[in-house]
């Protein structure tokens, strides 16, 4: 089923990246004077210490700074899912010294939703690369009553509100592959809402592998259905993924959503950068997210890296970014409830 996974991943990235070009260049030859040694480089994470976007960056942090020649220092600045952070990285100077880690489902479905507060255009962003990807996966109680995409029909899926990534996936699903489910909102978290399936108190609950893996390793959760690409891991190698299962005329939307979702951790700094800086940021990137020794010990610590480079992100984030109509009206409803 790894094969499926890998196919689905290709599936994507041509559908997406075919016919886009990026906005910054990529592959040229940085500028001479283009350095960072001996400065001090803002990493801002969107979110609060302690999570998952905070242990990423500071794994990411002194490897990248040794790269530069530079001291690499995190700072979290919480607020409005990220979008208060992306406005001020957005109007920083483009000098290098300040980058972002962003949740990039989230920072692009804001942008294509128009959501309230989002006063930037994320195709614009220099695009510095991936640092981490894993699929959706819509899990349900170990009842038995639900085992295909097919018994999700009328069923009640359960999420935090309008917005969020397991709200954004149940509207999808209900337009892709009509569902006519309900979804139940109010949960505190994401957390509470996953606790409810478990209590068969909702049916249906999408979020991230990496949050659901305890509960389906533990036999409390049971994964129905992978939306974005399938990492190949053991507990959902058999599990269906959305681009299968969506009747064909829905195939094009199921990929840009995949897209979206497999978006994932985005490193980025303000539009506008000069080439060559563009590149001195991507190299270092990339020279530290894929040595070996890193990766292993990110995998250890149960932060697996996947790496997209800065020029394939860009072009992915403008497919996404030029979504058709449907697509863009599907999001906003998800943001709008």
């Amino acid at each position: 089923m790894q094969k499926v996974g890998m196919g689905i991943a290709a599936l994507i990235t041509v559908a997406v990246l075919a016919g886009c070009s990026s906005n910054a260049a990529s592959g040229d030859t940085p500028d001479a004077g283009a350095s960072l040694e001996g400065q001090t480089i803002s990493l801002v994470v969107p979110f609060d210490p302690g999570g998952g976007y905070d242990a990423y960056a500071r794994m990411l942090a002194p490897l990248l700074g040794e790269e530069l020649g530079a001291t690499v220092i995190v700072e979290n600045r919480p607020g409005a899912g990220g979008i208060l952070a992306t406005n001020e990285v957005v109007n920083s100077k483009p000098d290098g010294l300040t980058i972002a880690l962003l949740n990039g489902p989230g920072h692009l479905g804001s942008a294509i939703a128009e959501a309230d507060g989002v006063l930037y255009d994320a195709e614009k962003m220099s695009y510095i690369g991936q640092i981490s990807s894993e699929p959706d996966v819509v899990v349900t109680n170990g009842g038995g009553e639900i085992e295909t995409a097919d018994d999700m029909a009328g069923k009640r899926f359960a999420a935090t509100g309008p917005g969020s990534n397991e709200y954004i996936d149940a509207v999808v699903l209900n337009e892709l592959l009509g569902l006519d489910s309900e979804v139940i909102t109010g949960f505190a978290s994401s957390n509470e809402a996953s606790l409810n399936v478990i209590q068969k108190n909702v049916d249906l609950h999408s979020r991230s592998l990496g949050s659901q893996l305890p509960g389906i390793k533990a036999g409390d959760l049971v994964p129905v259905l992978v939306i974005g690409t399938n990492s190949g891991e053991s507990e959902i190698a058999n599990v269906p993924n959305l681009i299968d299962v969506v009747p064909s005329g829905s195939k094009e939307l199921a990929t840009l959503h995949s897209a979206l979702v497999s978006s994932g951790r985005i490193i980025a700094a303000p539009p506008g950068m000069d080439e060559g800086m563009l590149k001195l940021l991507r190299d270092a990137f990339e020279a530290a997210v894929t040595d070996e020794a890193f990766q292993k010990s990110a995998a250890e610590s149960g932060r697996p890296i996947s790496f997209m480079g800065g020029a394939d992100m860009q072009k992915l984030v403008s497919g996404v970014m030029g979504s058709p109509k449907a697509y863009v009206e599907l999001i906003k409803k998800a943001y709008s409830g």
